[in-house]
């Protein structure tokens, strides 16, 4: 679990999807994520939103090219919203698997909570590049005081970081429901790439692995959702190796039919 001053705390972020993926990734050895290429995302303005901020800010040009090595899962601090059922688990006929954070974050190079909206997304880059700047980061890399050469480069490369977080985490603010969390992986490597169709289009993404005592809840989307579909639940689970005394599944609370 992570901690804030040596505190655990529990902290879940949810991920929505349908009965089919819900079997894909929970019914194997491992729990089996995929993450998918940025480029190939729902947003057809995903990286557009922060590259944009950023060249307003800086009066300097970004290649969305640049992004096109990194590997998204998407998750939620929401665990029972009505438009991501609609939007991401079959019209409210799906699931929201809730995983552990820290467990969670040993399978991805980063967690990035997204922005959303030009305003906030410019406030959240100025409020960064004005600490590396003040030196406030680098600072708190050691007692030893940096020489003048290599406070400049850990300012540079706190600089770098900020631009490609900003756009990577940056949404448009139609999108602001969605509480989103990402997992972030960058992948070059064609051995790690597979691909899947959706909508006439092809689609890489890699695979991203988690001990199964990563999941922590199953919420059952608001449609249908019988004590016969939570018991096939219970029962899949028991079949696939996981301990049901670890996981906690729930029906959503939202009155809807579909």
């Amino acid at each position: 679990m992570p901690k804030i001053f040596d505190q655990e705390t529990k902290w879940n972020v949810y991920h929505y999807t349908d009965t089919n993926a819900l079997i894909s990734i929970l019914a194997k050895e491992k729990i089996i994520l995929r993450a998918t290429n940025i480029m190939y995302l729902n947003d057809p303005h995903e990286l557009i939103e922060g590259i944009t901020t950023i060249q307003d800010i800086q009066k300097t040009s970004l290649n969305p090219g640049a992004f096109r090595s990194y590997y998204i899962t998407s998750f939620s601090s929401c665990n029972d919203n009505l438009s991501m059922w609609g939007m991401y688990a079959a019209n409210g006929n799906g699931y929201a698997l809730a995983f552990d954070f820290d467990e969670l974050s040993k399978g991805y190079e980063i967690m990035i909570k997204c922005v959303y909206g030009k305003n906030e997304i410019e406030q959240q880059f100025k409020n960064f590049h004005n600490l590396t700047q003040t030196g406030v980061f680098t600072s708190l890399m050691g007692a030893t005081k940096l020489s003048k050469e290599d406070e400049e480069k850990n300012c540079k490369a706190l600089e770098l970081n900020n631009i490609i977080t900003t756009c990577l985490g940056a949404k448009n603010e139609a999108y602001s429901y969605e509480s989103e969390m990402r997992g972030v992986i960058y992948c070059n490597d064609s051995q790690r790439t597979h691909f899947r169709t959706r909508n006439g289009y092809i689609i890489p993404y890699i695979e991203v692995s988690l001990p199964k005592f990563a999941l922590k809840e199953i919420v059952i989307g608001p449609t249908n959702n019988t004590l016969l579909k939570e018991q096939s639940l219970y029962h899949f689970l028991q079949i696939n190796g996981y301990n049901l005394d670890d996981i906690h599944i729930v029906r959503s609370k939202i009155p809807y039919r579909g």
